[in-house]
């Protein structure tokens, strides 16, 4: 099958040998015309299910003067990543692939770093925007291949996640323009 770095979807999240099985037998029947796809889809997964633990641990660790509106402001945001990583890993299933699933996986794929320790509220802020913006780019990469491949499902929801991803840099950019 190859090596994880040669872009294989099945090498790069495989888990065991039986999801290779799986993805051998999906590309059989997709002819392998849909795998840069299904690897921007894993890629872009287990992004958001980084930024979503990131923005999880900043909740916790937030202080200063704030407080309360920063505070509330990544628990919405949590929440909401939170449910898109199962609307993105549930249009994967669909599209029959098997979203990437131990942690270290996750992380080793993600197109973002983990949360980062002892940093001021505006470091925070400042790191959960570039993540924003990096899932941005992520999401409109995904969508344009997606439309290549005339996936309009895949296009509308990741259309969607991209549209809400706005929205949050938006909000996170407001606390730095005081």
């Amino acid at each position: 099958m190859g090596d994880w770095r040669s872009g294989s979807a099945a090498a790069l999240h495989a888990d065991g040998h039986w999801f290779e099985s799986d993805i051998a037998h999906y590309k059989y029947l997709k002819n392998g015309i849909m795998e840069k796809l299904y690897k921007l889809l894993s890629d872009t997964q287990a992004s958001l299910f980084v930024l979503f633990q990131k923005t999880w641990v900043y909740h916790w660790h937030i202080v200063g003067p704030d407080f309360k509106q920063i505070h509330d402001l990544f628990g919405e945001q949590y929440l909401a990543i939170q449910e898109e990583v199962d609307r993105i890993a549930e249009h994967m299933r669909f599209l029959e692939i098997k979203p990437v699933s131990s942690l270290s996986r996750v992380v080793e794929v993600s197109g973002i770093g983990e949360a980062k320790s002892n940093i001021s509220e505006m470091e925070m802020i400042r790191d959960l925007m570039e993540g924003h913006q990096q899932i941005i780019t992520m999401l409109s990469d995904a969508a344009v291949e997606a439309d290549e491949q005339k996936s309009r499902g895949t296009v509308n929801l990741l259309d969607d996640l991209n549209e809400a991803h706005g929205k949050f840099l938006w909000m996170l950019r407001s606390f730095t323009e005081k």
